[in-house]
C-alpha cells in the first residue's frame, strides 16, 4: 500500500497538502524557506505529528525519521546502549546481527567512543550515531531532516554515499537547506511553501526558477550566467573545479573559439 497525504493542512506552519503519494524508492529533497513546514511534514510522515482533518495512509512501511538536532533522539548513557535498545537479548548475541552490528560501527567510525556518553560527542558525531542506529534499523523509508548539519566535509561525502546506496531499493525524503549538498547527487525533489508539490521535478530546475539567496558568489555568479542564457548548467557552481572547466569553455563560447 502506498503512503499517500490528502487534504491536510499542518499547524502552525499553515502548510496544505492537497494530494500527496511517496514514490516507490529513491531519493528525494524537500526544500523550501524556513518556517514552511518541511520538519513537520516529515513528522507527520513518521506519525509523530497528528492532525485534524484529511488522511494520512502509511500502510505497513516502517518509516524511521532522524531529526535535525539529533539530541533529541537520544536516550541512554552509553554509545552502544544507544545503538542496541531495539533489540533483545536473543537478537543481540545472534552471529548475523553481530555482524550487521560491527559493519555499522565501522561504516559510522563508532569504535573510538563505542563505551562512551553519547553526550560526550560533538554535535556531528551524536548525527552520525542517529544514522547509525537507523542504517542498523533498515527502515523501508528513512526521512532526514537537515542531515548534512554539522558534519566536515569527509562526513558529508560518506553520507552522500550511503543515502544514494539505501535509495537503490529505498525511500529516502531529505528537508535541507544546504541546496550544494542536496544538489550533488539528488536529481528531483518537492518544494514546500505554502502548500507542497504533489509531484517531484528537477532539482536544478527548482534551485534556479525559486531563486533562492546565493550561499556564495560562485552560486550569485552562475545565477547571472543562467540569467543572460549562458551555456552551463544547472548544477556545475556546486563543484569550482567543474565551474573552472565550464568558464574555460565560456571565454572560447564567448569569443567564437573551437
Amino acid at each position: 500500500m502506498a503512503i499517500t497525504v490528502q487534504g491536510v493542512t499542518l499547524p502552525y506552519s499553515g502548510l496544505f497538502i492537497e494530494h500527496w503519494q511517496a514514490p516507490a524508492a529513491g531519493v528525494y529533497a524537500v526544500m523550501g524557506p524556513n518556517g514552511a513546514g518541511k520538519s513537520q511534514w516529515l513528522s507527520l510522515l513518521a506519525g509523530q505529528l497528528k492532525v485534524r482533518g484529511g488522511t494520512v495512509k502509511r500502510g505497513r512501511h516502517r518509516i524511521g525519521l532522524v531529526m535535525q538536532h539529533p539530541e533529541h533522539q537520544i536516550a541512554e548513557d552509553r554509545v552502544s546502549a544507544e545503538m542496541l535498545w531495539p533489540y533483545g537479548e536473543t537478537r543481540r548475541t545472534a552471529p548475523d546481527f553481530l555482524a550487521s552490528v560491527a559493519q555499522v560501527r565501522t561504516r559510522w567510525a563508532l569504535d573510538g567512543f563505542w563505551d562512551d556518553s553519547p553526550w560526550t560527542l560533538s554535535t556531528g558525531q551524536k548525527r552520525r550515531l542517529v544514522f547509525a542506529v537507523y542504517d542498523l534499523l533498515n527502515p523501508d523509508v528513512l526521512l532526514l531532516d537537515e542531515p548534512s548539519e554539522a558534519l566536515d566535509g569527509e562526513w558529508k561525502d560518506r553520507t552522500r554515499r550511503w543515502v544514494a546506496e539505501r535509495a537503490q531499493d529505498h525511500l529516502v525524503l531529505i528537508a535541507s537547506h544546504d541546496w550544494p549538498w542536496v544538489l550533488s547527487f539528488v536529481d528531483q525533489g518537492y518544494w514546500c511553501e505554502g502548500t507542497l508539490d504533489n509531484k517531484p521535478r528537477d532539482l536544478g530546475e527548482l534551485w534556479y526558477e525559486r531563486q533562492v539567496p546565493p550561499s556564495g558568489r560562485l552560486e550569485e555568479l552562475w545565477r547571472e550566467l543562467l540569467d543572460r542564457s549562458a551555456p552551463v548548467g544547472l548544477r556545475e557552481w556546486i563543484d569550482p573545479q567543474i565551474a573552472a572547466g565550464q568558464a574555460v569553455k565560456l571565454w572560447h563560447w564567448k569569443h567564437g573559439a573551437r
